[in-house]
C-alpha cells in the first residue's frame, strides 16, 4: 500500500467517525455527498436486516461501470443505486435516474453477473433516495425504492 492511499483510509476512517457521532461537513462537495450518502444507506440497509456484501464494486473489464452497494436480501441478490441530493434539487433522486443510467446500471450488473461466482438465482435493483437539507439540520430523509425494474 502506497502513502497516498494509507491517508486516504485514514481520512475516510477519520470522516465516517466524525459522521457517527452525528457531525455533517462540507456536503456541498458532490463526491463527499455521495460518500456520505452510500454510508448512510448502508446503515440504513444493515438495520433493515440486509446482509452486506460489496461496496463500490467496480468490473475488471471496464473500470466505469460500478455498483455502489450490493447487498443480500435472505436469498435474493440486491444491487443498490444510491442518490444523495441537496432537498432544494427540483428532481428526485429517484428521477434522476435516466435512461442513459439505467443502461449503464443495466451493463453493470450483468458484468458483476458474468465475473463473479457463487451468485443466487434471484437478484433485484434498488434505488436508496437520500435527501440531505441545505443547512446544518440533522434532518434527512431516507426513502427506499425496492425491486426497480430494470432487467
Amino acid at each position: 500500500m502506497n502513502g497516498s492511499n494509507f491517508l486516504c483510509i485514514v481520512l475516510n476512517n477519520l470522516r465516517f467517525s466524525l459522521w457517527n457521532k452525528g457531525f455533517r461537513y462540507n456536503l456541498k462537495d458532490s463526491l463527499i455527498k455521495g460518500q456520505y450518502g452510500e454510508w448512510l444507506a448502508l446503515k440504513y440497509l444493515k438495520k433493515k436486516g440486509y446482509f452486506f456484501l460489496l461496496k463500490n464494486w467496480r468490473s475488471k473489464k471496464n473500470n466505469k461501470l460500478e455498483i455502489d452497494l450490493i447487498f443480500k436480501d435472505q436469498e435474493i441478490l440486491v444491487f443498490v443505486e444510491v442518490r444523495a441530493r441537496s432537498t432544494s434539487n427540483l428532481v428526485t433522486g429517484y428521477e434522476s435516474i435516466n435512461y442513459k443510467k439505467k443502461q449503464t446500471l443495466k451493463r453493470a450488473f450483468m458484468a458483476y453477473l458474468r465475473e463473479e461466482k457463487n451468485i443466487p438465482a434471484n437478484y433485484r435493483f434498488d434505488v436508496i433516495e437520500i435527501d440531505l437539507p441545505g443547512d446544518n439540520s440533522s434532518d434527512k430523509f431516507i426513502y427506499h425504492h425496492e425491486n426497480i425494474a430494470i432487467f
